[in-house]
């Protein structure tokens, strides 16, 4: 039931209609609605399985951004310990770098 409906196939089914007449029609009718019917769901299928691999898709992306963000905090403690002893400009080249990095992968989520 995995076949495609095609243009063809519809016209060999109006003469087949017409050289074997009324008694075959139920059975063509029949025929044709179960190819329709499998096209339709092939399709729908295949749309499913495209919107449930991007939403893997963007949950995997949240959960590497989330990961970004944890790890940025985490690594801002000691970073800004260590760059106080070496003044304000360099504790703030540190926090902007991390910032940066943050805002890279918030961007990067539009894609």
């Amino acid at each position: 039931m995995d076949e495609e409906l095609s243009r063809d196939e519809l016209q060999a089914a109006l003469e087949v209609r017409r050289e074997m007449g009324g008694e075959i029609e139920p059975a063509l009718v029949d025929s044709l609605a179960a190819k329709v019917e499998a096209t339709v769901r092939r399709r729908y299928e295949a749309e499913l399985a495209a919107a449930k691999q991007s939403n893997d898709a963007e949950r995997q992306g949240q959960g590497s951004r989330v990961a970004v963000a944890i790890v940025s905090l985490v690594m801002a403690i000691p970073l800004t310990a260590i760059t106080m002893q070496a003044g304000f400009a360099a504790m703030l080249m540190v926090w902007v770098g991390i910032a940066v990095v943050n805002i890279a992968m918030a961007i990067r989520r539009g894609q």
